[in-house]
């Protein structure tokens, strides 16, 4: 006994009887056994002694001078619950011992009939007793509050899926009470796809698997389950952990790489369309200035008139891969949407009531002007496309302090603008795909317009969110980083449409730099046309080579920015190195922000957006090379 090896035991002997004490004393001092006996006379002596000591036994008299019966017992048990209680008792009471017994003491002895081995025998085995019982209220005491307080729910159930015990966790999870949820069949919370999973949990004796709970209020939560049958004789146990959240944004993680894979995939795309525009819109613009027939000039013009068209949709394509290029400024997003308001207004007609809202104090964004134009636009169409029979259309902007609790926006400083509408909404499975190129739910609509809008927000570091239900309107978020410093980019010049010639003439030499043979050689025609004499190289490296090699001036180099060995980048690094005086004029399907990030467009850098006119190349080299003397 290691207790009792450690230190003796203490026992408290409450007899009013000094015989019957001396008795129980001599016994205990004739054993030899380690002990250290107390006697008290009474139940109020007892009681002051237990309060200020801890005995590991207590020898209790029921029939006391100030307590009797079954009274002494529990007041001894009020004050000393973890003491081991061995009644002594006359054979006239001993049914009265045995119910103390049942209420928590550990045995009785019958006074008279016991001799000093069975009085130690007893003690020890209600010591033991005792403090086998203590350990097993600790450890359920600990499985208690396991049970009661994990953030899983546990439910207990019989062979016929009624519950048997469940803790508070599972019954949030259910959305009903505790009280409501024991007692029933837990299918009832379930649908079919659970019935199913736990006939294969019940043959295999465990298993786990993900089912649907649907609450009382109708709303559904998505649950892992797993199943151990056998804990207890008939009954299983169900361990549940409600996966609704972490579902939705593992769902918003999936639909994000999904959405950047079209990205890629549509400004790829994008990149080598361009290049093909560009080669038929340069010889098509060579067919043109180098013909006098009215024919073939009315026919190159609908072509020229075609690759506009063209353009325009591979830039929404570019916005939605985020590649195309911005010129990011810091801008009043109130002061924009005050000045497209009028084309809002345009844009929606007359059935539709425009609200315009505008907080005070609005901070600064910084974004291409252009590009937030178009994504008012777009969301105001794409509203008032909604409401085919009128409706109301409220515009807000105003400052927004994110706290990361929306997983769909991060912790930070932005202004939000909203575009709200009363049209006809739409559901989850429409809303999934509403960013995707070319999905859309009308017939007249090329499906761009809003993966164009996501394009442009996630391309200006920004998040788009959406709110809506089927016949409850819909409200569209954008939320776009405060400005955290006042540095403006220079201005992009502007790609000009077929106008006709202008004074593009010039008589220096040009260094032209494009993997694209085709686009290379139309554009070295023109220039050369115009009087530039052309220096032709076919990648970055041959360009370099041109440069360290060649004994003139070179006025400008014009250069493609994506291109094998060396790129773009590379080129412009090194003409700032050789050739300081010489300008820059970068010319790409798509300009990655990178480029920006990089530090390319300075201020001896222009850039041109392929496809481009001949002539707004022409110009742009005259005006770099005018600036540059």
């Amino acid at each position: 006994m290691e207790v009792r090896q450690a230190r003796p035991l203490s026992v408290l002997l409450v007899e009013d009887s000094l015989v019957d004490a001396r008795v129980v004393s001599g016994l205990l001092k004739a054993s030899g056994d380690q002990l250290e006996c107390h006697h008290v006379l009474g139940c109020a002596e007892a009681l002051r002694a237990l309060e200020t000591q801890h005995y590991d036994v207590v020898l209790l008299d029921l029939n006391l001078p100030d307590s009797s019966g079954y009274e002494t017992f529990a007041s001894i048990y009020r004050v000393a619950p973890r003491a081991a209680i061995l009644v002594l008792s006359s054979s006239d009471i001993e049914e009265l011992a045995i119910r103390t017994v049942r209420e928590g003491a550990q045995d009785y002895l019958v006074k008279g009939s016991f001799d000093g081995r069975l009085l130690l025998r007893s003690i020890r085995y209600a010591f033991e007793r005792n403090r086998a019982e203590e350990a097993l209220r600790n450890s359920e005491a600990t499985v208690r509050a396991i049970f009661e307080n994990s953030l899983d729910g546990i439910v207990i159930v019989g062979r016929n899926g009624i519950c048997r015990e469940a803790n508070s966790a599972a019954a949030i999870l259910f959305g009903t009470s505790r009280q409501d949820l024991i007692g029933k069949n837990i299918h009832r919370f379930t649908g079919q796809d659970f019935e199913e999973e736990w006939v294969r949990f019940r043959r295999s004796n465990t298993g786990r698997g993900q089912f649907w709970v649907r609450r009382e209020d109708g709303t559904k939560r998505l649950v892992d389950c797993c199943f151990s049958a056998n804990i207890l004789p008939e009954c299983d146990l169900c361990m549940l952990r409600d996966m609704t959240e972490q579902q939705s944004l593992e769902d918003q993680l999936r639909h994000s790489q999904k959405m950047e894979a079209v990205g890629r995939l549509a400004g790829g795309v994008a990149h080598d369309f361009n290049n093909i525009m560009g080669i038929i819109s340069g010889y098509a613009e060579l067919l043109q200035l180098n013909s006098t027939d009215e024919t073939v000039i009315s026919r190159t013009d609908k072509i020229l008139s075609a690759i506009l068209k063209a353009s325009s949709l591979t830039k929404q394509l570019l916005a939605f891969g985020h590649k195309q290029f911005v010129s990011p400024k810091l801008l009043d997003v109130s002061a924009v949407l005050d000045e497209v308001k009028s084309m809002v207004h345009c844009l929606v007609g007359a059935e539709v009531q425009v609200i315009l809202k505008a907080g005070e104090g609005v901070r600064l964004v910084k974004a291409d002007q252009g590009q937030l134009e178009q994504v008012i636009l777009n969301l105001a169409s794409n509203a008032s496309d909604a409401m085919p029979l009128g409706g109301t259309l409220t515009l807000s902007v105003e400052n927004y302090t994110s706290t990361g609790l929306e997983p769909q926006v991060l912790a930070g400083e932005y202004v939000r603008l909203s575009v709200s509408d009363t049209g006809t909404g739409m559901d989850s499975e429409i809303q999934s795909h509403i960013f995707e190129p070319f999905f859309t739910t009308k017939k007249a609509h090329s499906g761009l317009g809003l993966s164009t809008v996501y394009g442009i927000v996630k391309q200006s570091g920004g998040y788009i969110t959406v709110q809506a239900a089927p016949n409850g309107g819909s409200t569209f978020r954008v939320h776009l980083p405060v400005a955290a410093e006042a540095r403006i980019l220079p201005a992009v010049p502007a790609d000009t449409g077929w106008s006709g010639q202008s004074g593009t003439n010039g008589h220096e030499t040009i260094l032209l730099v494009d993997d694209e043979d085709a686009l290379r050689e139309a554009a070295a025609e023109y220039l050369e046309g115009c009087g530039y004499k052309v220096l032709k190289a076919r990648d970055g490296k041959e360009g370099m080579d041109f440069l360290n090699s060649y004994q003139g001036e070179i006025a400008a180099v014009v250069s493609d920015i994506v291109m094998p060995q060396v790129s773009g980048r590379g080129l412009v690094d090194h003409v700032r190195n050789t050739r300081p005086d010489t300008g820059v004029l970068l010319i790409s399907g798509y300009a990655d922000d990178a480029v920006v990030r990089h530090g390319i467009f300075l201020e001896t850098t222009a850039f041109l957006q392929k496809p481009f006119t001949l002539q707004a190349l022409g110009e742009t080299i005259r005006s770099l090379i005018k600036r540059r003397s």
